[in-house]
């Protein structure tokens, strides 16, 4: 596709378009070859996930393992002043997907006019800090960007694998900046789109998965602009990376993404054979029916255990002052967790393809120990009954309990709806198991836009959701009130992200003050494995004891894959940390016709 651009002159020819040293892919199967259109399915464009998953290009990246970090955009780097400084260096002639050089001015334009202002960015994220400091980015050069923090930061380079998205176009993006171009001129512009400020027009200008205008650095480039029932992906002529045979990468033509209104419909049309490789929103509860169909839909369907554990979150600070000091007992926490019969709930739920879990991290994890996972993991009804009694959940005439000062205990269980298409009957499951100890819950499903909101301010008691089960330590908002994502803890994590200026925030108790402090203690450690293991295996430990979560199952997750769809590991890793797929290496798919 591209030669012929080549021999119209529309492209330069591909020793032009590479950079100096490319990124060599070792392609999992065999070499590939060119051509096809990679099929998926997604519920709008925000789903096609180009500036996650689908567009996983950090500056250091994981290894297929999802555990060692490899060089991404980055050639190569040094650590200095004992994990105080880290120097990137970027590959010479590397280009946009425009043609225009890729250097490290679109670094310093992503910190500092992005990043750094207040408009675009009202709070500096919290990853690029270091005790609440961030770090001066300098570039002595093109190619060599140096972070500089005032402290240690010894799992920096753990964090970009994940983070490390640290680079915008800024030849394209800087007539959509004040800095750069007239203001007026920019919030007319802004006007006419329908919106009411610059940064506005900004943010969508600079978003993958709406402008298909934006430069890119990553495999595949939006060709369709939104909103549409079908959007294109075309491969970037000017990617910075090859096979070992020095063919350019990917292979694969375009990404063709359907628009779905909902997961069931994903479901079925991927089990209609319509899909070439997705595990996202394929509900594995539906294993039976896919494999019954593999042969009609010629397909073949990957069964993988998921490091991440469906859980029940309960609001360590409620903004019920009657509610509060019940979910604050442990001893609330534990009987919930007690009364799920989790051996039925698998067998009923998910076919026997999940096991019981309590959501304390994973085998995958480095941190993880099995004895974190299996406390209060038992289905032990009657000490949970014991256990509200003690609190004063005295049971009325019909069995069902009663507050300390008299009123009904009936809660509301928001679920947020699933990426992997679990629906409802999981968690009215689960509410009936609670019922059954006499706690009434009325299982409610928001949108997942709204119901995010509702519980990183604070306002849900009882969140269904899931837990990271794998490299949590550079993702610390799960089992450290970190930021109002902490979805156990948000307005204690308000407060802990904002240093407490946040007015809304909580000042948290020296329970969970003691988390902070041991993850802060651990990533400023440079070297010393042994010391970083001890403290992870105290934060692990805490949460096992004090039960903030309410853990379900580590479920089975299915991948469905086309027979034609080649260079696939036997595993996948499914998991938001290493951006599934995108750590297997998307560029190195390719199609067999």
């Amino acid at each position: 596709m591209l030669a012929k651009q080549v021999e119209r002159g529309e492209l330069p020819p591909v020793k032009d378009r590479l950079p100096d040293h490319p990124a060599v892919v070792e392609p999992i199967e065999s070499i590939g070859r060119y051509g096809g259109t990679w099929r998926r399915l997604a519920m709008g464009h925000h789903d096609m996930m180009l500036t996650s998953r689908m567009g996983y290009e950090p500056v250091v990246r994981w290894d297929r393992s999802g555990t060692k970090v490899i060089p991404g955009f980055a050639e190569s780097w040094d650590i200095r002043d004992e994990g105080r400084t880290y120097v990137f260096h970027l590959r010479k002639g590397m280009k946009w997907s425009d043609g225009h050089p890729f250097t490290a001015e679109d670094v310093l334009f992503w910190h500092e006019d992005c990043m750094r202002n207040k408009e675009l960015t009202p709070v500096f994220p919290s990853w690029l800090t270091v005790e609440g400091q961030p770090p001066e980015i300098r570039s002595p050069d093109p190619y060599t960007v140096v972070f500089s923090f005032q402290h240690p930061y010894g799992i920096f380079l753990e964090v970009l694998a994940f983070r490390g998205f640290i680079v915008h176009p800024k030849h394209y993006l800087k007539q959509f900046h004040p800095k750069y171009a007239d203001k007026d001129a920019i919030e007319e512009k802004a006007r006419e789109e329908g919106m009411d400020f610059w940064y506005q027009l900004f943010g969508r200008m600079s978003y993958p998965n709406e402008n298909p205008d934006l430069p890119t650095w990553r495999p595949f480039q939006l060709r369709t602009e939104p909103p549409a029932q079908r959007y294109l992906c075309a491969r970037n002529p000017y990617y910075w990376k090859v096979d070992p045979e020095g063919n350019q990468l990917p292979y694969i033509d375009e990404i063709s993404f359907l628009d779905m209104q909902n997961s069931e419909v994903i479901t079925l049309k991927a089990m209609a054979g319509e899909v070439d490789f997705q595990a996202r929103r394929i509900d594995s509860s539906n294993y039976t029916l896919f494999m019954e169909n593999r042969k009609k839909g010629d397909y073949r369907v990957m069964r993988d255990m998921s490091p991440a554990t469906v859980v029940l979150y309960v609001n360590q600070h409620s903004r019920d002052p009657v509610l509060r000091p019940i979910l604050k007992d442990k001893r609330f926490r534990i009987a919930l967790s007690l009364s799920v019969n989790r051996e039925e709930l698998n067998f009923l739920m998910f076919g026997n393809m999940a096991e019981p879990s309590r959501g304390i991290a994973s085998p995958y994890d480095a941190y993880y120990l099995p004895e974190f996972d299996e406390k209060y993991l038992e289905y032990d009804p009657k000490t949970a009954k014991r256990l509200l009694d003690e609190l004063g959940l005295i049971q009325d005439a019909g069995g069902m309990r009663r507050m300390p000062d008299g009123s009904p205990f009936r809660q509301i269980l928001r679920v947020f709806p699933s990426e992997e298409g679990t629906g409802s009957d999981l968690w009215q499951l689960v509410a009936d198991y609670f019922r059954e100890v006499g706690l009434d819950f009325v299982v409610q499903i928001d949108s997942g836009a709204l119901s995010r909101l509702r519980v990183c301010n604070g306002n849900s008691d009882f969140w269904a959701y899931a837990i990271a089960g794998m490299n949590w330590i550079v993702d610390p908002i799960w089992y450290v009130p970190y930021s109002r994502a902490s979805y156990f803890a948000p307005l204690y994590g308000r407060y802990v992200a904002s240093s407490g200026r946040d007015q809304q925030g909580v000042k948290p108790p020296p329970e969970f003050q003691r988390l902070v402090d041991w993850y802060r203690e651990l990533y400023s450690v440079v070297g010393d494995e042994e010391t970083k293991l001890d403290l992870g295996h105290r934060i692990l430990g805490q949460w096992a004891e004090e039960c903030y979560v309410v853990g379900l199952s580590r479920r089975d997750l299915l991948t469905i894959v086309s027979k034609r769809f080649k260079n696939v590991p036997d595993k996948i890793i499914h998991d938001y940390r290493v951006m599934t797929p995108g750590y297997i290496g998307i560029e190195q798919f390719y199609m067999e016709e």
